[in-house]
């Protein structure tokens, strides 16, 4: 064992951490206090509260739920992660997918007309459908090419 490790004595840590906790809760009283007394603080003195989750959008009583937004360019750091952001967009993009399944399920047992739904809960035309995987069909071929392409070059050498 090494004395020299720089143990903390824990009473004393204890003691600074209460009086820092209570100086955090004078002081968001005082702020509070001034904010009910005089409305035109200025915004950086104003106390902050908890944004307000967005309200959840009802259509005849069922919960439409809402589309996950991609991630940013610069959210994924590319090394290859358990958890990349572009696999928990995928999970989440799948599990909206399947309760606007469900969604539409109830809707259409329910013999609500689909010009009454929302927009982005409607069926899509089939023709989009079929355009959606021609361009799949046209990003494969140009991959497969592109390996296709590099086999020879490979070959080659």
């Amino acid at each position: 064992r090494k004395p020299s490790r720089g143990g903390q004595n824990l009473s004393s840590r204890w003691t600074r951490l209460e009086k820092s906790i209570r100086q955090k809760a004078s002081l968001s009283q005082e702020l509070e206090d001034l904010a009910t007394h005089d409305a035109s603080l200025p915004e950086v003195l104003q106390p902050r509260t908890a944004s307000k989750p967005k309200s959840a959008a009802l259509f005849y009583g069922f919960l439409v739920p809402e589309e996950p937004k991609p991630p940013a360019d610069d959210e994924c750091c590319m090394s290859g992660c358990a958890i990349c952001v572009y696999d928990l967009h995928e999970e989440s993009l799948e599990a909206f997918n399947e309760a606007v399944t469900a969604l539409r399920g109830s809707l259409t047992a329910r013999h609500i007309p689909i010009a009454e739904w929302p927009v982005h809960i409607r069926p899509k035309e089939s023709a989009a459908k079929a355009g959606q995987d021609s361009r799949k069909g046209v990003i494969l071929s140009a991959f497969e090419e592109m390996e296709r392409k590099l086999a020879l070059k490979k070959a080659a050498e």
